[in-house]
């Protein structure tokens, strides 16, 4: 079977290095580059944490890295939008301790020895995309910015989009306000236009990510498997675990939604989403207490026709099973990881 060309669009912080770890590992995948933008960090920290994933994964020769939009299009030039007051809390120290989801760098590995390419991410998607047979998945899972950006320049490139798997957006579960998900809230611009773009988009909003919790448990088991990737993947949940304890307790106590890993799970097998539904789904981005909304019309007769397919739920199980299995390729090498993959 061909493997499915890709190409992931992160802001990485703990959830994007898990679903690099995910793509590169995966023997369905081809990861054809990775783009970055501002989001859960500056664009300086999310792209040294972006190399730092790449070089554990010993892939610096292969898979480049391209530097993206380091500011939303609109969003933070009134800064009334962005007040902190309408903000979840995201950082707390305990007993000394700084309980957070995203750490300024990924400091469980070490500095970068691999450089982001001169080529911005901008021109790389649309030269890449404009060259390509239309077989090219993109899958962004921080804000749109990138992606926008590239179908503004250079609108032919919609055409020549296989699919676009998005993480972003919420329908009964918000995060970053009491309204929006904080992808889709970082710059509600860029959503609308790569949601109404006309390309076939898949929508995984925090309804499915939620779902798809990965308890303390279960990180256990993959620290057990003992590569460095499963260890930097069990740091990284073991993370997240005591932020969302803390600030978002999950249904399932001691556990945590590895929000980026699921999109990119449900691109080697899409069976791990449920409750997929095609809708008319729009962003409001009018500076009220919804922006960053992703509104859902679940209307029988919408105002506008169905635009993408959301996904409301996700199989747990086969989520972590795929997500283990997936780790357990790392194998050990004195050069690092190469390809990660058991021949």
């Amino acid at each position: 079977m061909d493997k499915k060309k890709v190409i992931l669009d992160v802001d990485t912080g703990s959830d994007d290095a898990i679903a690099i770890i995910l793509a590169v590992l995966h023997p369905d995948l081809d990861v054809l580059g990775i783009t970055t933008v501002n989001g859960n960090k500056p664009l300086p920290n999310t792209t040294e944490n972006t190399l730092r994933v790449i070089d554990l994964l010993g892939e610096g020769e292969h898979i480049p890295v391209y530097m993206g939009c380091a500011d939303p299009m609109v969003a933070e030039l009134s800064p009334e939008r962005h007040a902190e007051s309408r903000q979840a809390p995201q950082k707390i120290e305990v007993n000394g301790e700084i309980v957070e989801y995203h750490s300024e760098y990924l400091d469980m590995l070490p500095p970068s020895i691999t450089k982001v390419q001169e080529k911005r991410a901008v021109p790389y998607l649309i030269d890449t995309l404009m060259a390509s047979e239309g077989d090219i998945t993109l899958i962004p899972v921080g804000p749109l910015t990138n992606i926008a950006v590239a179908m503004r320049a250079e609108p032919r490139i919609k055409g020549k989009i296989k699919r676009i798997v998005i993480m972003g957006g919420g329908h009964g579960i918000s995060n970053r306000t009491s309204a929006a998900e904080f992808n889709i809230w970082k710059d509600p611009e860029a959503a609308q236009i790569v949601l109404t773009s006309g390309c076939d988009v898949m929508l995984v909003p925090l309804d499915s990510t939620h779902a798809g919790d990965v308890t303390l448990e279960e990180s256990r088991t993959i620290r057990n498997l003992g590569t460095p990737v499963a260890v930097a993947v069990a740091d990284l949940l073991d993370q997240r675990i005591k932020a969302y304890d803390m600030f978002q307790p999950q249904k399932i106590a001691g556990s945590t939604p590895p929000h980026d890993a699921l999109v990119v799970a449900s691109v080697i097998d899409p069976d791990v989403l449920k409750d997929v539904q095609l809708k008319r789904v729009d962003v409001d981005f009018g500076g009220s207490i919804c922006d960053g909304r992703t509104m859902v019309d679940s209307r029988v007769y919408p105002d506008n026709p169905p635009n993408i397919h959301i996904a409301l739920d996700c199989d747990r199980q086969r989520f972590v099973k795929l997500l283990t299995d997936t780790i357990a390729l790392s194998v050990k090498s004195e050069s690092g990881m190469r390809r990660g993959i058991r021949q």
